[in-house]
C-alpha cells in the first residue's frame, strides 16, 4: 500500500490494524470536554517510523504526519518515502512542484513572519490529497498527508 492510499481509511482497516499491532499502538480518543465546539478525534504514533495518524470522529484517517528519522524495522508500505525527495529548501520544492506542473501553493519567510514563527512550507495538491512540506534548519523537517473530503 502507498502511503497515500491509506488516507481516508477505517481505524479497523487490516492493514493498519496489523501495522499498529506490529508496533504495539495505543490510539488515543480526545473528546471535546469542554464543550468548546471541537470534533473529537483519534491519534496513533509509531515514533519508529516518524508517523503519527489522526482519526475523525467518525474513526477514518484525515491526517498523516511524517517526520525525518532513521528507521530499518518493518515497513509494510510498498511505495517512495513521501520524506525521500530531491529537494531540501522551498526554492527547490517549488521549481520541482513548477517542472512536474504540480498545483502547489507556499509560504517563503518574505512573504511571511520573518522573525522565524512561521516556518516555511509548500503544500502540493494531488487529485485526492495534498502533500504538505514544512522546512526548518537547512531542510525538510516535516511532511504531512491530508485527505482532500475531510
Amino acid at each position: 500500500m502507498k502511503y497515500y492510499e491509506i488516507l481516508g481509511a477505517s481505524l479497523k482497516d487490516d492493514f493498519l490494524l496489523d501495522l499498529f499491532e506490529t508496533y504495539d499502538v495505543d490510539v488515543v480518543y480526545s473528546y471535546d470536554r469542554n464543550h468548546d465546539g471541537i470534533d473529537d478525534q483519534y491519534f496513533a504514533t509509531i515514533p519508529e517510523m516518524g508517523l503519527e495518524f489522526i482519526f475523525g470522529t467518525d474513526q477514518i484517517l484525515e491526517t498523516l504526519f511524517l517526520k525525518k528519522t532513521i528507521h530499518n524495522g518493518f515497513n509494510p508500505f510498498s511505495s517512495e518515502d513521501p520524506r525521500d525527495v530531491p529537494f531540501d529548501s522551498l526554492t527547490e520544492a517549488v521549481a520541482w512542484g513548477n517542472e512536474k506542473a504540480i498545483d502547489l501553493v507556499h509560504l517563503s519567510l518574505s512573504s511571511g513572519n520573518a522573525s522565524g514563527g512561521i516556518p516555511e512550507w509548500v503544500k502540493y495538491e494531488f487529485k485526492e490529497y495534498f502533500v504538505h512540506y514544512q522546512f526548518a534548519a537547512g531542510g525538510i523537517d516535516m511532511v504531512t498527508l491530508m485527505a482532500k473530503n475531510a
